[in-house]
């Protein structure tokens, strides 16, 4: 069981900006991943982690805090993450106090001078037995970095969710999945609402 660390808390400051910035560390990998198999359940992790359910999606970051998946697109600038991150949670009395922390984040985390949020929506979930809260964003990126010298203008679509730990009283996690790219992704929901539901505490579930 992983415990909260100083670098957690720094982690949960920055949660809902990172769904966004760790899409810009694909278009930065230089050596061939190492690719996983679809569906690959991850080994040693505190909740039951599986990668995406697709090929060439490879293991870029794992730690205590966060597991971090990445993938290229068919296109040379676009790409995708699926990621898992782990952050302290003050003690809140119920679901709807854990909803307006998780938005109001969401609200001070953006940067306004590279990102322009098109489309927001936060709202309480209620398939699992936690509470949990569904976040999707279509965000406009002005400083797209694709190559070491290059930076574009993409579109990007997010979907997290969000949840209170159910084995701890003071933690959460955010399940992340995030695409982008030139233009709109009409498969995303499908792929993002694969990987989250395949991250799961199956006690609780």
């Amino acid at each position: 069981m992983p415990k909260v660390t100083f670098k957690m808390k720094k982690e949960f400051k920055k949660l809902i900006q990172l769904s966004i910035i760790t899409v810009i560390f694909i278009g930065c990998v230089r050596h061939e991943p190492q690719y996983l198999p679809a569906n690959h359940l991850i080994d040693g992790t505190y909740i039951d982690i599986h990668s995406p359910n697709a090929e060439k999606w490879s293991k870029m970051i794992h730690s205590d805090s966060q597991i971090i998946f990445g993938k290229k697109g068919i296109k040379y600038n676009e790409s995708y993450i699926a990621r898992v991150v782990f952050f302290p949670l003050k003690s809140r009395k119920n679901k709807n106090d854990f909803f307006n922390l998780i938005q109001e984040q969401a609200s001070k985390s953006i940067d306004k001078e590279r990102f322009i949020v098109i489309k927001s929506n936060f709202k309480l979930s209620n398939k699992r037995k936690y509470p949990c809260v569904i976040a999707q964003q279509l965000v406009q990126d002005k400083k797209a970095t694709t190559s070491k010298n290059n930076k574009e203008n993409l579109i990007m679509q997010i979907k997290a969710l969000y949840c209170k730990d159910p084995k701890r009283e003071k933690a959460a996690f955010m399940i992340g999945y995030s695409y982008r790219g030139e233009a709109i992704n009409s498969n995303f929901d499908l792929e993002a609402d694969s990987f989250i539901d395949g991250v799961r505490f199956s006690k609780y579930n």
